[in-house]
């Protein structure tokens, strides 16, 4: 039911980090469910969903699954594969709780291969990393596992001391299975020894921890009950090593756990030779020997089988890769697009702005130009203005002096310069309509009745000349010019309280 809600919750989701810990949440169900394939189809659409939001926790804990399941599999150096994708990732990003679990998942792979060395130096790195954390309960099966490869080793003493670590800070820490599983441990080291009394007081106190509604815990009885016939047994209490061998062969049975039916199996049948009831220990014996055909028999087909699932698993895990790598070839040309389509948009904005320099750089030209012929109009306005006086002087002088050749040359200059005023207002007028090309149009189709003389006054006017400026370059007086402007501002249909500059400015 659980399964099928965070489903529905899934189709609802953004395809955010919020679904990602959606996914991974469904892969913890799975999980307990055993049921690998979708454990390893889940983490994969959490993969691609990590990469494509750049979410390097997702990804890291996507490779962490999928190492996980091809590990229950049997598929190690697959589980080694995805379980080193996420340590590089871990070490870079300083995830550390999650690389102490992943140096421990690295470290049980080795193990499991014979590689014992190996393992324990992750191992090792698991617990130095967790207790860096100040995590107490982190690095404690790491150290029970450790102790497990020095019993295999051999090391006894090395272990039964790590055994003894580990079973006093699991005391601490209330890590119940651990603490139970390091005590089995410890008693069987202690047994083969031939110290019963150690042997006994770790496997009672084991016996007492145990929660038998705890499934794992439950499971646990079967080897204690087992450990505990060969305290009595070895003790030569036999009666009592009898008992408690039947009752590991119950729970056994009960919790499914072959492999702790079987060394029951042999416990009876030893302690019944012992007691010299042959027909029961071979009977135990004939039970002994027919379950160890079957376990062969089912380890064979388990072996089959999950050479079988790891072979699709596979199959699966490459066409997942495939779909992986078409959605990357997909988004790095998506990508390439967009990094094709700033530059060029880039290059508009480069060529648009050399444009707008350049226009605007006329523009200066034209303005410049215009202003050099308005001052020249000025000038020379002016200097008629002056010739114009000189030769009113000059008719009113005595006759002797008017013919003189002076008189005549001043005479023929203003003549001339009169003659190129007019080819300069030609040039001004074009000049001005190269900045303001409408000014004159936009006047001629407002005011349709406007005369040349008004239009001329209106385009000094706009290029903000003073009085003064305008009556000498239109040659008429200061009162002329602003009798003129007077009647300007009439014709443009101005209130008295307006001003023609900022009318005319604006236009």
């Amino acid at each position: 039911m659980k399964v099928d809600s965070i489903l529905s919750v899934l189709t609802k989701l953004p395809e955010d980090t919020s679904k990602v810990w959606a996914l991974f949440d469904l892969c913890n169900h799975y999980n307990q469910e055993v049921d690998e394939k979708k454990v390893i189809e889940t983490a994969w659409e959490a993969l691609e969903l990590s990469r494509s939001t750049d979410f390097d926790k997702g990804i890291s804990l996507a490779y962490g699954f999928l190492g996980d399941a091809y590990s229950t599999i049997g598929n190690k150096h697959k589980a080694l594969e995805y379980h080193l994708l996420a340590l590089r990732i871990q070490e870079k990003e300083r995830y550390l709780s999650d690389l102490a679990r992943t140096y421990h998942d690295i470290g049980s792979i080795y193990v499991y291969e014979g590689a014992f060395e190996r393992g324990q130096e992750y191992y090792k790195k698991a617990v130095t990393l967790w207790k860096q954390l100040g995590d107490e309960r982190g690095p404690l099966l790491t150290m029970y596992n450790i102790g497990h490869i020095y019993e295999q080793q051999g090391n006894d003493s090395i272990a039964l001391e790590q055994y003894k670590y580990v079973s006093s800070q699991s005391e601490k820490t209330g890590t119940r299975y651990v603490l139970i599983a390091s005590l089995i441990n410890m008693s069987g080291i202690y047994v083969a020894r031939k110290d019963y009394i150690n042997g006994f007081v770790c496997i009672m106190k084991a016996l007492t921890l145990v929660d038998k509604s705890n499934g794992m815990e439950k499971e646990l009885l079967a080897e204690i009950y087992g450990t505990l016939s060969d305290v009595y047994r070895g003790q030569n209490e036999l009666s009592k090593a009898l008992t408690m061998a039947e009752k590991g062969l119950m729970i056994g049975k009960e919790t499914k756990r072959k492999l702790f039916v079987l060394q029951n199996y042999k416990r009876l049948a030893v302690i019944h030779e012992s007691m010299g009831n042959h027909a029961k220990g071979y009977q135990s014996i004939a039970y002994c020997l027919a379950l160890n055909d079957t376990l062969k028999n089912e380890e064979g087909t388990d072996r089959i089988a999950k050479l079988t699932l790891s072979y699709e698993l596979e199959k699966k895990d490459l066409e997942l890769k495939a779909q992986a790598e078409q959605y990357e070839s997909r988004l790095f040309r998506r990508n390439t697009f967009i990094v094709a389509l700033i530059v060029l948009l880039l290059l508009i904005f480069l060529i648009l702005n050399r444009i707008k320099l350049i226009i605007q750089k006329k523009l200066l030209v034209k303005q410049q130009k215009l202003k050099h012929y308005t001052q020249r109009l000025v000038e020379k306005s002016e200097l008629i203005a002056s010739i114009s006086q000189e030769l009113e002087l000059l008719k009113n002088s005595p006759a002797e002096s008017a013919g003189s050749a002076d008189s005549i040359d001043k005479f023929n200059r203003i003549i001339h310069l009169k003659i190129h005023t007019k080819e300069d207002w030609e040039h001004f007028k074009k000049s001005f309509e190269e900045v303001y090309p409408e000014f004159f149009a936009k006047l001629r189709y407002h005011y349709p009745s406007i005369t040349a003389s008004e239009l001329r006054l209106a385009a000094i006017t706009k290029l903000n000349l003073s009085v003064k400026e305008a009556s000498v370059m239109l040659d008429i007086s200061v009162d002329s010019i602003k009798q003129s402007r007077h009647r300007l501002k009439k014709r443009l249909g101005l209130e008295e309280a307006q001003s023609l500059k900022d009318f005319i400015g604006s236009l």
